[in-house]
């Protein structure tokens, strides 16, 4: 199987295979894995404080923010969002209707057909893994592709998928951008998912609100105790590693099934770990500003 990966905020594509090299390394070792990475679609500058934290330039996003000050509002009021409430609750109360989103519809479609075409372009490609913003975008590709297959018949390709800190797809249907209902949003994300989240991450519950929009059958849940990062140490890697195994035979075993979409079955429960190859670099080019 190989990868699509997809680096975070202020990252790049060689940055993000310097982060993920112990991960890739040892999943390599335990299953039959390739990973190929992509830079996003805009070059940025981080915020002044952070220059040193993020390394050297050149740096970059999937997707603009509309201003440094959004930016900022958004984690800001991240972080003010209520203990008591539900995950999806929290997330509406951050991005609950369409005024509210950072992104620009036009840019978020262009950047989303963007990452299908780079899979497109690579038959091999049958899987995705992204990082905080990369997890959004591989989660929101996997959601269209599903649109497409079922609205167009154009066959689907991603058939795996891994998030580190992730954060709720974005649905894309009708020309407009939106939170899925909880309706909707219920085994949205069909395909076999391993989702690696920090019980110490301020933006928890994004995670677990992507983690409750797949299938619950096909999803592993793997908390490492950490913050908003990637794990690198040895023992979370191998428990890790575990996880990804799981869901990758799942992944294998689907292809040789007859293509169904869909819940496939509704008697086995969410399967979830807790505990505290070849790799090439493609860059994109920018589509919107």
């Amino acid at each position: 199987m190989k990868f699509l990966c997809l680096h975070g905020t202020f990252g790049s594509a060689k940055k993000f295979k310097i982060q993920l090299a112990p991960f890739v390394q040892k999943t390599q070792e335990d299953s039959d894995l390739e990973f190929e990475w992509i830079s996003g679609l805009h070059e940025v500058d981080p915020p002044a404080e952070f220059e040193h934290y993020f390394g050297e330039k050149p740096l970059y996003r999937f997707m603009p923010f509309n201003g440094i000050r959004a930016y900022d509002d958004l984690f800001t009021k991240w972080r003010q969002c209520t203990d008591g409430a539900s995950t999806e609750e929290n997330m509406r109360l951050l991005f609950g209707s369409e005024e509210n989103f950072l992104h620009q519809k036009a840019c978020l479609q262009e950047t989303i057909d963007a990452v299908l075409k780079a899979i497109d372009d690579d038959p091999e490609i049958d899987g995705i893994l992204g990082y905080s913003e990369g997890a959004t975008i591989a989660a929101t590709a996997i959601l269209e592709e599903r649109r497409r297959w079922e609205e167009e018949g154009i066959p689907r390709r991603i058939n795996c998928a891994i998030f580190f800190a992730g954060c709720p797809a974005i649905s894309l249907k009708d020309g407009s951008i939106s939170m899925l209902s909880d309706a909707e949003a219920e085994d949205a994300i069909d395909i076999p998912t391993c989702h690696i989240v920090g019980c110490n991450d301020p933006y928890i519950d994004g995670s677990i609100t992507l983690y409750d929009m797949c299938n619950e059958d096909k999803a592993e849940l793997f908390d490492h105790g950490q913050g908003h990062v990637i794990p690198r140490d040895p023992r979370t890697l191998e428990e890790l590693s575990v996880s990804v195994s799981r869901i990758v035979g799942m992944a294998n075993a689907n292809k040789r099934k007859p293509s169904v979409t869909g819940s496939e079955s509704d008697a086995s429960r969410r399967s979830s770990t807790w505990s505290s190859g070849n790799s090439s670099t493609v860059e994109l080019t920018a589509i919107c500003t």
